[in-house]
């Protein structure tokens, strides 16, 4: 089995790729096995995936896929996202209290890669991403808002909310249908059916420059 480890560092969120590829694949993607047959319960997933619910039903069995291996790690799994058309990718973020390193995020992408060879969830080739949030992550889902309270946010809406479609403030609360963020101090309701996409964000402050002593 040939398999290649890229490491991805720097201000932007960290992650650790895993591809991996039965001989004669390319390296860029994740193939199947010839004649490897995946398990049932997949398979029944599958027949589904062309219908309109049939990717969320693909997510969901990710999802618990995803999470009780993660969880044996000792991680949280904090989001996953399939996209593309044809070779597909396979984004999962984990996290954990007091943060993820580089050396977790390879040991949960040989793991997850050894479990996902085992059910071969795709019709075709894909490529495998484990990442941390990061200092400033996209807000997907309530858990990420929960997370983030106290933080600094932008929000885009698709509709006019106290007269703008561009929100920043610091995020207040969470509730079952939005949030709260304090605009220049004023509290400003968004519900998540209002959100078209939001983010939390970080400013590096630089250190003031002491000042010289007079010679």
């Amino acid at each position: 089995k040939d398999v290649t480890l890229c490491y991805k560092v720097g201000a932007q969120p960290a992650f650790f790729v895993v591809d991996a590829g039965w001989r004669g694949c390319s390296r860029a993607l994740h193939g199947r096995r010839p004649g490897y047959a995946p398990r049932r319960w997949w398979a029944n997933c599958r027949t589904v995936a062309g219908a309109p619910d049939g990717l969320a039903m693909l997510d969901q069995q990710l999802w618990e896929l995803c999470e009780l291996q993660l969880a044996a790690l000792g991680l949280e799994l904090d989001d996953l996202q399939v996209s593309g058309r044809g070779p597909r990718l396979l984004r999962v973020t984990v996290d954990r209290r007091g943060g993820v390193d580089v050396q977790t995020l390879a040991d949960a992408s040989r793991a997850l890669s050894r479990r996902l060879d085992e059910v071969d969830p795709f019709d075709g080739p894909y490529s495998l991403e484990v990442t941390s949030p990061g200092l400033e992550r996209s807000l997907r889902r309530a858990r990420h808002y929960v997370k983030s309270i106290g933080r600094d946010v932008t929000v885009n809406t698709n509709v006019e909310v106290e007269g703008a479609r561009h929100h920043r403030g610091v995020l207040e609360a969470v509730g079952e249908d939005g949030f709260v963020i304090a605009v220049d101090g004023v509290p400003r309701r968004i519900a998540f059916g209002q959100v078209r996409g939001a983010k939390t964000r970080f400013e590096w402050k630089k250190q003031p420059k002491s000042a010289r002593k007079p010679g």
